[in-house]
């Protein structure tokens, strides 16, 4: 990589961003998971991941600013992903997602296994995730902490994951807390083989059969806002 930062090439190095704050960081095997409080499209990352059922009008399309570019991604269907060289924010590329548009619960497998295709490609060190701020990106913000932190662990445990570097970035508060909240709770259960094992292994079959998911034990995220309230008051 030389001098580059992040393996940003030179010209990407001078543009300005503000600092950005980590919330936490933790590292697995040789990948370091961090949840930073900064602006997406100022974050120094090789790779920045633009998901959204409507990833032609996300924030990152806008300030990316690529006409050409967002002609072909309108045309997108889902859980397509297509990776284009960035014009104005800083990266290298942008990996464009088309997630469905979220209804329920059933909706989560096609955006794990859209991260896990995210998470698999290969040439780069670094890459961040975000919530979109788009009128159609619905994803409740447990449910989607959950997806994403399982999506990332699950990559790391197969194996199929080249990037060492993989961040959540976000400037909303409550999402950071969410996020922070999940990734914390998921690496304690990930300390413990057998339990993670069990675990993700629930979840996934929770994804899988959601049809039948009335009577499943499995609890997602179940909770998670009565915790973090609870967390808050005691401070």
């Amino acid at each position: 990589m030389g001098n580059n930062l992040c393996g940003l090439e030179e010209e990407k190095k001078h543009v300005l961003h503000p600092e950005s704050k980590i919330i936490t960081t933790r590292t697995i095997k040789q990948t370091t998971i961090s949840i930073i409080q900064a602006d997406i499209a100022e974050d120094l990352s090789d790779v920045i991941v633009n998901a959204s059922h409507e990833p032609a009008w996300s924030y990152l399309a806008k300030r990316d600013k690529n006409n050409k570019v967002n002609d072909l991604i309108q045309q997108m269907k889902i859980g397509e992903m297509i990776k284009t060289k960035s014009e104005n924010v800083n990266s290298l590329e942008i990996y464009h997602v088309r997630l469905p548009y979220y209804q329920d619960t059933r909706d989560l497998q096609l955006i794990f296994q859209s991260y896990q295709a995210c998470l698999k490609q290969k040439g780069f060190n670094s890459i961040s995730f975000t919530e979109q701020n788009s009128p159609n990106f619905v994803i409740p913000k447990q449910f989607h902490a959950e997806v994403l932190i399982r999506a990332i662990l699950q990559s790391i445990t197969d194996d199929e994951i080249a990037f060492e570097q993989i961040k959540f970035v976000s400037l909303d508060q409550i999402t950071l807390k969410y996020f922070a909240y999940e990734l914390m709770k998921l690496l304690d259960e990930y300390r413990i083989p057998d339990l993670y094992k069990f675990r993700q292994q629930q979840f996934l079959d929770y994804l899988q059969n959601t049809e039948e998911l009335k009577q499943e034990v499995y609890l997602f995220s179940t909770g998670i806002t009565t915790e973090l309230e609870q967390v808050d008051r005691q401070q």
